[in-house]
Protein backbone atom coordinates (compact mmCIF):
# COMPACT_ATOMS: atom_id res chain seq x y z
CA UNK A 1 0.00 0.00 0.00
CA UNK A 2 1.33 3.06 -0.82
CA UNK A 3 0.68 6.65 0.49
CA UNK A 4 2.29 9.90 -0.99
CA UNK A 5 5.09 7.80 -2.57
CA UNK A 6 6.24 6.18 0.18
CA UNK A 7 5.19 2.69 1.16
CA UNK A 8 2.74 2.67 4.40
CA UNK A 9 4.41 0.51 7.17
CA UNK A 10 1.27 -0.97 9.51
CA UNK A 11 1.49 -0.62 13.27
CA UNK A 12 2.12 -3.74 15.41
CA UNK A 13 -1.95 -3.26 16.98
CA UNK A 14 -2.14 -2.99 13.40
CA UNK A 15 -1.29 -6.37 12.21
CA UNK A 16 -2.86 -7.91 15.41
CA UNK A 17 -6.01 -6.49 14.58
CA UNK A 18 -5.66 -7.90 11.02
CA UNK A 19 -5.03 -10.96 12.16
CA UNK A 20 -8.03 -11.22 14.74
CA UNK A 21 -10.17 -10.41 12.35
CA UNK A 22 -8.77 -12.94 9.86
CA UNK A 23 -9.50 -15.90 12.11
CA UNK A 24 -13.26 -14.37 12.10
CA UNK A 25 -13.32 -11.94 15.11
CA UNK A 26 -16.08 -8.86 14.37
CA UNK A 27 -13.77 -5.62 13.70
CA UNK A 28 -14.86 -4.57 17.17
CA UNK A 29 -13.76 -7.29 19.16
CA UNK A 30 -10.66 -7.25 16.91
CA UNK A 31 -9.91 -4.15 18.34
CA UNK A 32 -10.12 -4.81 21.74
CA UNK A 33 -7.84 -8.40 21.36
CA UNK A 34 -5.71 -6.17 19.58
CA UNK A 35 -4.79 -3.79 22.59
CA UNK A 36 -6.55 -0.62 21.02
CA UNK A 37 -7.41 1.45 24.25
CA UNK A 38 -10.45 2.74 25.06
CA UNK A 39 -14.17 2.18 24.90
CA UNK A 40 -15.29 2.83 21.25
CA UNK A 41 -13.80 -0.54 19.70
CA UNK A 42 -16.39 -0.50 17.23
CA UNK A 43 -15.01 3.06 16.19
CA UNK A 44 -11.81 2.05 15.79
CA UNK A 45 -12.94 -1.33 13.61
CA UNK A 46 -14.62 0.29 11.01
CA UNK A 47 -11.94 2.52 10.81
CA UNK A 48 -9.60 -0.39 10.22
CA UNK A 49 -11.97 -1.86 8.13
CA UNK A 50 -12.00 0.98 5.81
CA UNK A 51 -8.12 2.00 6.31
CA UNK A 52 -6.21 -1.62 6.07
CA UNK A 53 -9.06 -2.97 3.48
CA UNK A 54 -5.88 -3.91 0.80
CA UNK A 55 -4.36 -5.74 3.93
CA UNK A 56 -7.14 -7.46 4.69
CA UNK A 57 -7.41 -9.38 1.74
CA UNK A 58 -3.55 -10.17 1.50
CA UNK A 59 -3.22 -11.13 5.32
CA UNK A 60 -0.24 -13.76 4.82
CA UNK A 61 2.06 -11.18 3.16
CA UNK A 62 1.48 -8.18 5.61
CA UNK A 63 2.28 -10.09 8.82
CA UNK A 64 5.64 -11.22 10.01
CA UNK A 65 4.61 -14.24 11.64
CA UNK A 66 1.53 -16.01 12.27
CA UNK A 67 -0.12 -16.27 15.69
CA UNK A 68 -1.54 -19.49 14.95
CA UNK A 69 -0.44 -22.86 13.20
CA UNK A 70 -1.83 -23.82 10.25
CA UNK A 71 -2.43 -27.52 8.77
CA UNK A 72 0.36 -27.25 6.14
CA UNK A 73 2.94 -26.17 9.46
CA UNK A 74 1.29 -28.68 11.95
CA UNK A 75 1.20 -31.71 9.40
CA UNK A 76 4.65 -30.58 9.24
CA UNK A 77 5.91 -31.09 12.05
CA UNK A 78 3.94 -34.40 12.24
CA UNK A 79 5.69 -35.43 9.62
CA UNK A 80 9.21 -34.32 10.91
CA UNK A 81 8.53 -36.24 14.38
CA UNK A 82 8.06 -39.40 12.53
CA UNK A 83 11.06 -39.35 10.62
CA UNK A 84 13.24 -38.10 13.30
CA UNK A 85 14.95 -41.03 14.02
CA UNK A 86 16.52 -40.00 17.25
CA UNK A 87 12.84 -39.56 18.89
CA UNK A 88 11.18 -41.97 20.94
CA UNK A 89 9.55 -44.55 19.10
CA UNK A 90 6.03 -43.93 20.66
CA UNK A 91 6.34 -40.35 19.94
CA UNK A 92 6.78 -41.26 16.75
CA UNK A 93 3.98 -43.70 16.67
CA UNK A 94 2.00 -40.95 18.25
CA UNK A 95 2.64 -38.06 15.73
CA UNK A 96 2.27 -40.58 12.99
CA UNK A 97 -1.36 -41.65 14.10
CA UNK A 98 -2.04 -37.75 14.37
CA UNK A 99 -0.74 -37.51 11.13
CA UNK A 100 -3.15 -40.40 9.61
CA UNK A 101 -6.28 -39.11 11.70
CA UNK A 102 -5.97 -35.69 10.07
CA UNK A 103 -5.69 -37.25 6.56
CA UNK A 104 -8.57 -39.29 7.47
CA UNK A 105 -7.33 -42.45 7.58
CA UNK A 106 -9.73 -43.54 10.17
CA UNK A 107 -12.79 -42.80 8.83
CA UNK A 108 -14.95 -45.82 8.13
CA UNK A 109 -18.18 -44.80 6.78
CA UNK A 110 -19.53 -41.37 6.05
CA UNK A 111 -23.30 -40.81 5.51
CA UNK A 112 -24.62 -37.17 4.24
CA UNK A 113 -28.13 -36.96 4.41
CA UNK A 114 -29.69 -34.14 2.19
CA UNK A 115 -33.38 -32.87 2.98
CA UNK A 116 -35.65 -30.78 0.45
CA UNK A 117 -35.26 -27.59 2.42
CA UNK A 118 -31.81 -27.65 1.90
CA UNK A 119 -30.39 -29.04 5.66
CA UNK A 120 -28.40 -31.58 5.81
CA UNK A 121 -27.26 -34.23 8.51
CA UNK A 122 -23.56 -35.88 8.30
CA UNK A 123 -22.88 -39.18 10.30
CA UNK A 124 -19.48 -39.75 10.40
CA UNK A 125 -18.29 -43.77 11.88
CA UNK A 126 -14.83 -43.32 13.02
CA UNK A 127 -12.45 -46.35 13.76
CA UNK A 128 -11.03 -46.16 17.57
CA UNK A 129 -8.51 -49.03 17.01
CA UNK A 130 -7.66 -48.32 20.83
CA UNK A 131 -10.41 -50.61 22.57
Amino acid sequence: MQKGGGAVALTAKQQAWIDYYKQGKTAAESARLAGYSGSNHDVIGAQNLVKLKDYIKDRDSVLEKPRIADMREINEFWTAMVRDTDEKPEVRLKASELRARAAGAFIDKTDVNVSQKGAFEVKITVIDESK
